[in-house]
This record gives C-alpha cells, sequence and structure tokens, in this order.
C-alpha cells in the first residue's frame, strides 16, 4: 500500500471516484455502524484497483480510529487516577489482547 498525501488541486468531493460513507447511527441505546459505497454515476465502471484502494483506506481509518480510542481512554483512566496527561513523561499501557497472541510463540507461551 502506497500513502501520499493529496494536493488539494481540486476538492475530494469532487473527484469521480468511487467512495465509502461510513456513519454511527443511534440505535437503542448505543450507534450502530452503516456504510454507503457510492460511484459517481449509474454508469461508473469500477475497477478492482479503485475498490482494493478503498479497503486500503478503510484499514488506515481503522489504524486512526484505534488511536482516537486508545488516547480517549488513557485521558479517561488518567483522570481517574488524577494523573496530569500532559506531562510528557506519563505513559499509561493500555491492555491489548490481540497484541497478547502476536507475542505468544508456538508452545502457547508468551515471549
Amino acid at each position: 500500500m502506497r500513502i501520499v498525501p493529496y494536493d488539494g488541486n481540486e476538492e475530494i468531493e469532487d473527484l469521480e471516484t468511487l467512495s465509502l460513507l461510513i456513519k454511527a447511527v443511534p440505535f437503542e441505546d448505543g450507534y450502530v455502524p452503516v456504510f454507503v459505497l457510492v460511484a459517481p454515476d449509474d454508469n461508473h465502471f469500477i475497477t478492482i484497483e479503485e475498490a482494493n484502494c478503498l479497503m486500503d483506506g478503510l484499514e488506515i481509518a481503522n489504524d486512526k480510529i484505534d488511536n482516537l480510542i486508545a488516547m480517549m481512554l488513557q485521558s479517561k483512566i488518567a483522570e481517574r487516577l488524577g494523573i496530569d496527561t500532559d506531562d510528557d513523561d506519563v505513559e499509561i499501557e493500555l491492555y491489548d489482547q490481540d497484541q497478547e497472541e502476536d507475542d505468544e510463540d508456538d508452545n502457547g507461551e508468551i515471549d
């Protein structure tokens, strides 16, 4: 996957490409995700490269949202513990089950 900055020569909404809209929609006591895949017109030919690019974008967005959630949780934990989060020396480690599974070797032991 290649990530390049958008040069901004034209508005991103004006690009005649496939797009994906994801929203958190209120439902009962929380939210549910909904998405809409949008083609610029009814005759738009979708290529594998274009669809794959959207998948890459989803991976990038997923990482950014994970980081946002982690920062929000760290802030809440620090607030409850009365820790000043403006202090650069303070770092709160959050438990990550996926990372623990990655760290396990073939014997089921943690490195």
